[in-house]
């Protein structure tokens, strides 16, 4: 007779026990080790139910942590280095590919689904060199230096491809098109107020030659996010007029060669407070515009329709922030911070108390973080750049495991 297959103690843990174990785990590569182990543990990793258990239902599930760096320059290479600050229960409470050295002088410009964008610290005047990588997966791409002849005062705004943005005819894109690295677009205004549009292939691992798309723009400069909306097969940026806060929409199809880029004016938002482009849940791009007290939201049904309010969303004020309206005198904004967060939300950053997600299709603001420790002083929360890291973790297990489930499957 076959010897009777002898039990671990971890076998005999209940499943709430043995969720909580796995929710103090702070590193994701842990966790694939982890979900690999046997035929049990296996399962609760491909289970929704039980993942959504471990990091939450939602925008919680989403949303991982926070890059915040203060932007004062000295010698063409940020003086503060960038933090990362977890979100309650984020399994990112480590982040190992940002402890390498690498990134002491890095400045962090955006992040899109896991990947982080960086731009380290040049090695030659006249260049700059940008480094991408997804501390989940592990996978990093140091991109060769970018000569640019107006290094200096500039605007650049960026977008991060993966390779599902460029494959629109799959209705089910891989584990790897979804989460991986494919392109980055620089769309750069230079001081003699031209954009140049300059791409880089992770296929090619080269830039292509730039393309001077819009000459001779005056008076209009990014507005929002540098990072772009991506969007059925574009990758759009807001742009405004500052004389007469009229606003614009840059964009650029996606895997299209050659890149080409379309300015094109939204002549009927009345534009006001700090304005941010963003995806609703129905898919329609909407201009979310921030005021103290109040959100208002314009969206366009069609390219060939006018732009109408379709809501107005009151504010709760924070109490931190009416302390800082009654010791400074007079009050000096920012007050706050707004950033593109998911499918019809905003994310939203109180200088010196708390963070929140405002769904602009329930009209309700949920908190996120509290007593985070950001800036108090506006001049430093003005100056402190603010990169939310984002990613579907509980979809990113089910795509990598679940082929597992159905073939080969680890022991009991």
């Amino acid at each position: 007779m076959a010897a009777k297959k002898r039990r671990s103690c971890m076998d005999d843990l209940p499943e709430e026990v043995l969720q909580e174990v796995f929710s103090r785990v702070g590193n994701v590569k842990d966790l694939f080790r982890l979900a690999v182990t046997c035929r049990r543990w296996l399962c609760r990793f491909t289970d929704p139910a039980f993942l959504q258990g471990l990091w939450g239902e939602g925008h919680r599930a989403h949303l991982h942590g926070f890059f915040f760096q203060q932007q004062t320059r000295r010698e063409g290479a940020s003086v503060f280095e960038p933090t990362f600050l977890p979100t309650p229960g984020s399994p990112l409470r480590a982040l190992a590919s940002f402890d390498d050295g690498n990134f002491t002088h890095a400045e962090t410009l955006a992040a899109r689904r896991g990947i982080v964008l960086m731009q380290l610290a040049p090695r030659a005047v006249g260049t700059r060199l940008f480094d991408l990588c997804n501390p989940i997966t592990g996978e990093r791409h140091v991109l060769p230096p970018l000569r640019c002849s107006c290094f200096a005062d500039v605007y650049t705004c960026y977008a991060i491809i993966t390779a599902a943005d460029s494959d629109l005819d799959a209705k089910k894109p891989s584990s790897s098109a979804r989460f991986a690295f494919s392109q980055l677009l620089l769309a750069i205004l230079t001081t003699d107020r031209k954009v140049n549009l300059h791409s880089y292939s992770a296929a090619t691992r080269s830039w292509s030659a730039p393309a001077m798309c819009l000459d001779k723009v005056t008076h209009i400069s990014p507005v929002g996010e540098r990072s772009a909306i991506v969007h059925r097969g574009a990758a759009h940026w807001l742009w405004i007029n500052n004389d007469n806060n009229v606003l614009y929409k840059l964009s650029t199809e996606v895997g299209k060669h050659p890149c080409v880029l379309s300015l094109r004016k939204l002549p009927q938002l009345r534009v006001g407070g700090s304005p941010l482009l963003c995806v609703g849940r129905d898919g329609q791009l909407s201009v979310a515009c921030a005021y103290p007290m109040h959100v208002t939201v314009w969206t366009q049904h069609g390219e060939d329709t006018a732009w109408l309010r379709t809501a107005v969303i009151r504010l709760p004020m924070p109490t931190t922030l009416n302390q800082i309206r009654l010791h400074e005198n007079p009050p000096h904004l920012p007050l706050e911070k707004w950033l593109d967060f998911d499918r019809g939300s905003m994310l939203v950053l109180h200088r010196g108390s708390t963070v929140s997600i405002l769904d602009l299709d329930k009209k309700v603001v949920e908190k996120i973080m509290d007593d985070c420790l950001l800036p108090t002083f506006s001049h430093v929360f003005d100056q402190t750049r603010s990169v939310a890291y984002k990613m579907d973790l509980v979809k990113f297990f089910l795509l990598h495991l679940g082929g597992l489930c159905s073939g080969r499957r680890p022991t009991e």
